[in-house]
């Protein structure tokens, strides 16, 4: 439902209910921004992740434009050679882009409150699947370490 505010006559449109206001947001309408959060435990990834999401998984969808995404470190991660890789699969396990959300070494996820902004090659674009989150290692598994990825984006 939408109407005109009359009263003070400066045209100014009252939308409610499904009714949303458009947003630009470097070149893509849309509407609110939203977030996604992951949690990731050190000791709970490993090297693939071909599992199909569960039905409750939440997940960016299809045509939603990543705005950035950023990954907090509550607890230190511990792993020699390590590397955290943030990305993204289809429902049914399919790898979309492993280290699309980021790459991060252990060097910089290895003291508690680290934070870091992410910047793989999917953030900053439009993504054209249903894109479910993964956490997977590369060179050494993880002994220790959580930490929180939380994505932003609009969708179309």
């Amino acid at each position: 439902m939408t109407w005109t505010n009359d009263i003070n006559e400066d045209g100014l449109q009252v939308k409610f209910g499904t009714d949303r206001s458009e947003v630009i947001n470097q070149g893509v309408t849309s509407g609110e921004e939203k977030l996604l959060v992951f949690k990731v435990v050190g000791t709970d990834v490993a090297d693939t992740d071909t599992a199909a999401a569960d039905g409750v998984a939440p997940f960016i969808p299809a045509g939603a434009y990543i705005k950035d995404a950023f990954f907090t470190v509550e607890t230190a991660f511990v792993g020699a050679t390590a590397v955290l890789d943030l990305g993204t699969k289809q429902e049914d396990g399919t790898n979309i882009a492993d280290d699309g959300i980021d790459s991060l070494a252990i060097g910089v996820i290895d003291a508690d409150n680290d934070a870091v902004a992410s910047d793989g090659a999917l953030v900053g674009t439009v993504v054209a699947l249903d894109s479910y989150i993964m956490a997977t290692y590369d060179a050494a598994a993880f002994t220790a370490g959580a930490g929180t990825l939380v994505i932003k984006y609009v969708e179309a």
